[in-house]
């Protein structure tokens, strides 16, 4: 389990649980009174942030775009959290989460760098079968209209996927190298990602990033392939 700061450290190592070990027996279990969050910082423009959990400030570096804290142990129940302008106090945006007992989340923070939201995932983490993975498409384009999800000519994974929507997870051969497109439904390849390994037993979210028919280079559609570990 790896953390991005010493707070969040001396957080985790008060919850004193491994996650890694959840994950490779691949029961999707966290022990009672626990649950476990991801953080992913998916808001096209938006300065970096710090991630503030119970008053703990999980970050050490600043938490940049498209970054990901993978999953870490947290308190079951209302958790208050936030984001902050880097080494300040000053908050950008802060939410509840309700978390269930054994259960993993991810929190994305996601919309306008001006005004921007919390989504916030209930992630299921059952294993595939074996010589599988797993995937998920979720759609974070800002302004996107509905999107598909291809591998490979006429090899759609899932479409028809609104913004801030979610597929669920889907088994897809593993220990192979896909390259992925995403599409409008007039079939326009408006973002792509090629020779992405994908592990047998390994589970993946793929998500849409930027701005819709953006035409600065940084800010426009393209594809993030993260693990969830």
């Amino acid at each position: 389990m790896k953390l991005k700061s010493k707070m969040g450290l001396l957080l985790a190592i008060g919850l004193t649980i491994s996650l890694s070990s959840c994950l490779k027996n691949n029961d999707d279990y966290v022990d009672q009174n626990f649950s476990a969050l991801a953080v992913i910082h998916a808001s096209p423009g938006l300065q970096p942030f710090d991630f503030v959990l119970d008053k703990q400030k999980i970050n050490s570096d600043a938490f940049d775009y498209s970054e990901r804290l993978n999953y870490f142990n947290i308190y079951s129940g209302n958790i208050a959290f936030g984001i902050f302008k880097t080494q300040t106090v000053d908050s950008i945006k802060t939410g509840i989460l309700v978390a269930q007992p054994n259960k993993y989340y991810s929190v994305y923070v996601i919309g306008e760098a001006s005004n921007p939201e919390f989504l916030t995932i209930a992630d299921s983490l059952t294993a595939p079968k074996a010589g599988m993975a797993k995937v998920r498409f979720l759609n974070l384009s800002l302004n996107s209209p509905a999107l598909n999800l291809s591998y490979g000519a006429e090899s759609t994974l899932f479409s028809n996927t609104a913004y801030k929507a979610h597929s669920e997870f889907t088994e897809i051969e593993g220990g192979k190298n896909y390259s992925f497109t995403i599409e409008n439904s007039s079939g326009e390849v408006k973002g792509s990602a090629d020779n992405i390994p994908l592990q047998s037993g390994r589970i993946y979210t793929i998500w849409s990033t930027g701005i819709y028919n953006s035409t600065s280079e940084n800010l426009k559609t393209g594809i993030k392939i993260q693990m969830n570990d």
